[in-house]
C-alpha cells in the first residue's frame, strides 16, 4: 500500500508540472468566460435557459477537451517504459501498484478539474439563468459526462499498456472516440456516442415534469390556486389563462391575478361567489421555466364549499353549523364512489393502501401501465380513465385498453409515438376489486427510451473492465 501511495504522489506531482496540464488549465479558465459566463451576461431578447448553457459547457469536455484527456491518458505508461522497468525489476514496486497509481492519478486530476468547473457552471446557471433544471437533473447530467470522461481515461491507460507507443495510442484513441457513433451503433448502444450524448444532454438536464394544479381554496371574493412547481410569472398572472366556475356551468371572470413565486400560488380576486357552493378552476396556457405546459391530467381543481361571511349568515345558520356532526360523504362525478367511515376499522392493512402506478413502458404504437396490485377490469379498461401525453403536454388518445390480471397491467393501443419523445400516462378513477381508487399522488409515470441508469451502466462497466484489463495485461507483458 505504501508503494502505491508513493507512486500516486509522484505521478500527481508530475502531472502538476506538466506543460500540457498547465496550458489546459489556462484554456479552461479563459473558455469559462465565454461559456457559461458570456452566455449568462449576453444581452438577448430572451434569456438563455439554464439547460442550454450547461449543455454547451459540458459539450466542450466531450468534444474539445477530450483531446487533452486522451493525450494525458494514452501516454501515461508508454512515456515511462524505460524508467518503470528498472523500478519494477529492482522490486521497488509491483506492476499492479504502478498501473493502479497511473489510473488513480489521472482520475483524480482530470476528474477533479472537471467536477470543480462543471459544479461552478451548474451553480452559475442555477443562480442566474431561467431555471428549467433541478439540482437532481444537473447532478445527473454532470455525473454522466464525468463517467464518460473516466471511461476514456481508463481506455487511454489500457491502450498505453497494450501498444507501448504514445503516438499510436493517442492517435488510435482519438480515431476511436470521434468515430464512436458507428462503434456504439454496432454494439446497439448508439446513445453512448459523443454526438448522441451531446444531443440528449438538454433532455437529461431539463426538468421535464409538467406543472400541475395541486389545490384551490375559495372565499366569497377570491380564489387561491396552488401549483406543484415554479411557473412563469407572466403566464401565471394572465387572467385569460383561468376558467372559473361556481356552480358548475356558471363562469366567473377574475379582475386580478397575483403570483407568489416563493410559495407557488396565484390569488385570483374580484369575484362574487355564493356561500355554500364549490368553485372549480381550470388552468390553460400556464407553463414552467422549462416550457412544459400544464398537465392536461391535472389542470383543474375544485375548492371546498365557500363559507358564508358574518354579514351573510343568520343566527340560526351559525347554530346549525356549530351543531353539525362529523360524518362526511365523498362523491366523485362519473367515478366509483368510495365509502368513508371514521368509525370503521379495516381488517387488512393491505386493503387500506390504494394501488399505485408502478411503471409505464411504451413502443411506437402502444403504452403499458403496470399497477402495484390487481385492479377492477371494468374500470381499468375504460379509456376515459387514462390521459396519455407524448411529448409532455400533447395528449394522445388510445383506441383500446386491455387489462391483464396476471401481470396487473393495462395495454393501451392505437397510439403513435416518436422514438425520442417521452410518454407519460396519468390514471384516474381506476379502482381495485375493493372499490378503492388509485392513489392520487402515485397515479402517473413517464417512460423514456433512454433511461439515465443506462448511461451510468454503459460508461461505468467499460471503465472498470478497461482498468482491470490494463492491470492484467501490464502484469503479463515483457518489460
Amino acid at each position: 500500500m505504501m508503494g502505491w501511495s508513493a507512486l500516486l504522489q509522484a505521478d500527481l506531482r508530475a502531472l502538476s508540472r506538466s506543460w500540457v496540464v498547465r496550458l489546459w488549465l489556462l484554456l479552461l479558465l479563459l473558455s469559462f468566460f465565454v461559456v457559461p459566463i458570456g452566455m449568462l451576461v449576453a444581452k438577448r431578447p430572451a434569456p438563455i435557459p439554464a439547460s442550454t448553457i450547461l449543455t454547451a459547457y459540458l459539450a466542450l469536455f466531450l468534444n474539445v477537451w477530450i483531446t487533452v484527456i486522451i493525450v494525458l491518458s494514452a501516454g501515461s505508461v508508454s512515456l515511462e517504459a524505460e524508467v518503470v522497468a528498472d523500478g519494477i525489476l529492482c522490486r521497488a514496486c509491483t506492476r499492479t501498484q504502478y498501473i493502479l497509481a497511473k489510473l488513480a492519478a489521472r482520475a483524480l486530476v482530470l476528474g477533479g478539474v472537471y467536477c470543480l468547473l462543471a459544479s461552478a457552471a451548474g451553480y452559475g446557471v442555477w443562480r442566474y439563468a431561467p431555471r428549467d433544471v433541478t439540482w437532481m437533473t444537473m447532478l445527473t447530467g454532470i455525473s454522466i459526462v464525468g463517467m464518460a470522461l473516466l471511461m476514456v481515461v481508463s481506455l487511454g491507460v489500457t491502450m498505453s499498456v497494450i501498444f507501448n507507443n504514445t503516438i499510436v495510442s493517442v492517435i488510435g484513441l482519438l480515431l476511436l472516440w470521434y468515430v464512436a457513433g458507428a462503434v456504439f451503433a454496432f454494439m446497439g448502444a448508439e446513445y453512448m456516442s459523443p454526438a448522441s450524448l451531446t444531443r440528449n444532454l438538454p433532455d437529461i438536464l431539463r426538468d421535464n415534469s409538467a406543472p400541475r394544479v395541486v389545490s384551490c381554496s375559495a372565499t366569497e371574493t377570491s380564489l387561491l390556486v396552488t401549483f406543484s412547481k415554479e411557473i412563469k410569472p407572466e403566464a401565471a398572472e394572465k387572467i385569460d389563462n383561468y376558467t372559473v366556475e361556481s356552480p358548475k356551468g356558471t363562469r366567473h371572470t377574475p379582475k386580478t391575478a397575483v403570483y407568489d413565486k416563493a410559495v407557488g400560488t396565484v390569488v385570483l380576486s374580484g369575484f362574487t361567489f355564493k356561500p355554500g357552493k364549490t368553485v372549480t378552476i381550470t388552468a390553460q396556457g400556464v407553463t414552467d421555466e422549462a416550457g412544459n405546459s400544464i398537465s392536461p391530467a391535472a389542470d383543474s381543481a375544485t375548492s371546498n364549499k365557500i363559507a358564508a361571511g358574518p354579514e351573510s349568515r343568520s343566527g340560526e345558520q351559525v347554530k346549525a353549523e356549530q351543531g353539525k356532526g362529523r360524518e362526511e360523504s365523498v362523491t366523485v362525478s362519473d367515478s366509483p364512489t368510495p365509502s368513508v367511515s371514521r368509525s370503521s376499522t379495516p381488517h387488512d392493512k393491505q386493503d387500506r393502501e390504494p394501488a399505485r402506478v408502478v411503471r409505464v413502458s411504451a413502443t411506437r404504437t402502444s403504452a403499458s401501465v403496470t399497477y402495484s396490485k390487481n385492479m377492477d377490469a371494468a374500470w381499468a379498461e375504460k379509456l376515459k380513465n387514462y390521459t396519455v401525453e407524448s411529448p409532455l403536454g400533447t395528449t394522445r388518445t388510445p383506441r383500446t385498453a386491455a387489462y391483464n390480471a396476471s401481470a396487473r397491467s393495462v395495454l393501451l393501443s392505437g397510439l403513435t409515438f416518436k422514438a425520442t419523445d417521452p410518454v407519460k400516462v396519468t390514471v384516474k378513477n381506476v379502482t381495485n376489486p375493493n372499490a378503492r381508487i388509485i392513489h392520487s399522488r402515485h397515479n402517473t409515470a413517464t417512460f423514456r427510451e433512454v433511461q439515465t441508469w443506462k448511461y451510468f451502466a454503459g460508461f461505468g462497466a467499460p471503465m472498470l473492465f478497461f482498468a482491470a484489463l490494463a492491470a492484467v495485461w501490464f502484469s503479463r507483458r515483457d518489460l
